[in-house]
């Protein structure tokens, strides 16, 4: 498993047909995820079209006119579903706690 952008893309080889699928994961429900079978063998190619998907998802499920939230700061762990700096204040206002952080870094690429 390949993971890029702070987790929010993993790139994981399947065993059986030995072709790359792309993860998308910007939120912790289930529309904020998103995978897709990049239909290639080949690890350079697997990267450009999971680029390609996950800045198609940026746009579509987390616009930049969403409201800021925690899973979409640098330091919130996508596996673990917590901030890295265990904070509690973001698990218990439910990832609203961005906007009054400190700490707060956005970690998906503005939409061009």
């Amino acid at each position: 498993m390949i993971r890029l952008h702070a987790g929010r893309l993993l790139l994981v080889c399947d065993r059986i047909d030995r072709t790359w699928h792309a993860r998308v994961i910007l939120g912790p429900k289930a529309e904020h995820q998103v995978e897709v079978d990049t239909g290639t063998n080949s690890l350079h190619d697997a990267l450009l079209k999971a680029e390609a998907v996950f800045q198609a998802a940026v746009a579509s499920i987390r616009p930049e006119t969403a409201s800021v939230m925690c899973w979409d700061c640098i330091q919130w762990e996508m596996s673990t579903q917590r901030c890295d700096l265990l904070l509690p204040e973001s698990k218990r206002s439910g990832g609203r706690y961005a906007v009054s952080c400190d700490f707060f870094q956005r970690a998906l690429p503005a939409a061009d």
